[in-house]
Formats: structure tokens, sequence, C-alpha cells
């Protein structure tokens, strides 16, 4: 019997805070008004990550005492992450309770060889009435056996470029809003970003949360075994979820799904695309199913999925 899964955490309130949703949003490249004028913005499709680090824990930072505190789960990586909204995503002024539990474990055989074990935490976000208004999935991965990072397939650390006085990182705000119906295989166009900057890397972590100094610090990503600190998946992810709504309005948002990959290194210059795959039917409208991708050099480093609302039904 699995001792680990079921276990919880204990409960956490997230207040939704419109200065919080303006940091997080202009690390992803965007001004969109949705998010920086409207005093009752609705959160970004990845904005509820941050829900952890700020305001509660993640299973690698459980609280001492806790159920989860007694899970080892050193050296994990990040596989996966999801959110899912259940009607409009939470706005500015809510109040919500988190809930977190250790959703499912799990082993399977690695492509590359050895065994490959799997945390998947589930967190409920409820509204100040008790309705589950979103949930937070991610999933760690711990490999058998973890080599060192140096490059290779993943690209490899690049001359570190930096950001210039007056460079503008607001290169989202070319994306459209979409017009007219809808058709499989149309898309708001790619948007290519200049090199990745250690500024990007650490304004992305000060948003979300994700402090690790893996992801900024040289001396500690070498003591790991990686040959230069790297950026955060997530920061990729959510460039993609925020590309998607800036195309499809921050509010029809309804899911959104990332898998990670590969090591994404300061000075890659990332192209975020996405399209439409299908169409559906949601709980509050018809719906709109996209495909999206970070690519690096035409290979995708971050591969997501997401559903918004038909904009033409709202």
């Amino acid at each position: 019997m699995d001792t680990i899964k079921g276990l919880r955490g204990p409960d956490y309130r997230v207040p939704i805070e419109w200065g919080a949703i303006r940091l997080f949003v202009r690390s992803l490249y965007s001004t969109h008004p949705a998010w920086l004028d409207d005093p009752r913005a609705v959160v970004p499709p990845t904005f509820l990550v941050m829900a952890g680090y700020h305001w509660g824990y993640i299973l690698e930072r459980a609280p001492e005492g806790s159920a989860l505190a007694g899970v080892d789960c050193r050296g994990t990586t990040d596989g996966e992450q999801s959110f899912e909204f259940f009607g409009p995503p939470p706005r500015v002024g809510d109040v919500l309770t988190a809930s977190t539990e250790v959703a499912d474990h799990y082993f399977k055989a690695g492509r590359a060889g050895g065994r490959l074990e799997f945390f998947v935490m589930r967190t409920d976000f409820r509204d100040a009435t008790g309705r589950l208004v979103a949930r937070w999935m991610p999933t760690s991965i711990r490999p058998e056996h973890r080599g060192a990072t140096s490059g290779g397939a993943c690209g490899g650390p690049k001359r570190r470029p930096w950001l210039h006085a007056g460079e503008k990182r607001n290169q989202l705000d070319a994306v459209r809003p979409a017009a007219g119906a809808l058709s499989v295989g149309d898309g708001p166009g790619p948007v290519e970003m200049p090199a990745l900057t250690l500024t990007d890397m650490i304004r992305y972590q000060c948003a979300s949360g994700e402090d690790s100094p893996g992801h900024h610090d040289t001396l500690a990503a070498q003591a790991h075994g990686m040959a230069d600190f790297i950026s955060v998946g997530m920061h990729h992810a959510g460039v993609l979820g925020a590309y998607a709504a800036h195309w499809l309005a921050p509010e029809n948002a309804r899911a959104f799904r990332a898998r990670f990959l590969t090591t994404v290194w300061p000075g890659d210059a990332l192209t975020y695309r996405g399209s439409i795959t299908g169409f559906g039917e949601g709980a509050d409208g018809p719906t709109v199913e996209l495909a999206l991708d970070c690519l690096r050099e035409g290979e995708p480093v971050v591969r997501a999925s997401a559903v918004f609302l038909r904009p033409e039904a709202t």
C-alpha cells in the first residue's frame, strides 16, 4: 500500500492582489490592459503557481510537522504543471482557501533506462462560499540515477547577454485579439524573444516566488552538477499561457497544462507559437483547444495545451 498518496498539508489562504498580478505579467513580457489597468483583473493562466511559494508551500518545501514533511522528495525536477478554472479565473480582491495533497505517487521505466519516481500534487482553491474555483497540479519527477547536466542536447550555456538600458520586454503585445470565426489551425502567429537574460530570469523568480539558487547562482548550480544556472521552466510555460490569453482574452482561460522537455539556458533565444487543435463544450459555453510550443532553434523546450472559451461566444 502506498503510504504517500492522500497525505495532506494544512490549508492556507491566498489573497489575489493586483500588484502581484502586475508583477507577474510583466515578468512574462506582457503589458495587457486587462491585467495592468483593471483593478479587478483576473489571474493569468499560470499565476496560481505563486500560491505555494508566497502564501503556502509545495511538496519540496513542506511545513515542518505536517503530514507532508516526512515525504522524501529530494532530487526531484519539475516534469509537468497544470491549472484548471471552474468558471472565470479568480479576480483581484478574492481571498481563496487552498488545500494541498498528494494526488498520485508511482514509478515507471525511464526512456534512457532506470526507474523514474513521480509525485503528483493537487491544490484546490475555494472561494469564501466553499465553491471550487481553481485547481493546480504539479508533477515532480525523481530519476533513479541523476547525472550532471553539462549541455549537449540541452543546448548548454551560452555567452550571457544582459538587458541594455531602454530595451523593451513587451513582445507579447504584438499578439492581437482573435476576431471573427475561428478554425482549426488558426493562431496568433509566432512571437520571437531576444536572448534570455539573467534579469529576465530573476524578474520571474521574484514574481513567482521560486527562489531556488540554481536558477541564478553559478556556484549553487555547479554544486548540483550543472554547468551553470538554468532558467525556471514555468517562466516559459507562463509566457505561453499569457500568449494564448492575449489572443483569446484573459477572462476566457479555463485550463492550461505544460510539460518541460529540456533545459533552458541564459542566452537562449526562444520563440512562442500556438494554434487551434479543436473545439469543445465546457460547463459555461463553447471552448477552443490549443497546442502551444516554446521553441529553441526550432525544437520545443516546453510543450503545452490550453482550453479557452470561444471569444465569439462571450
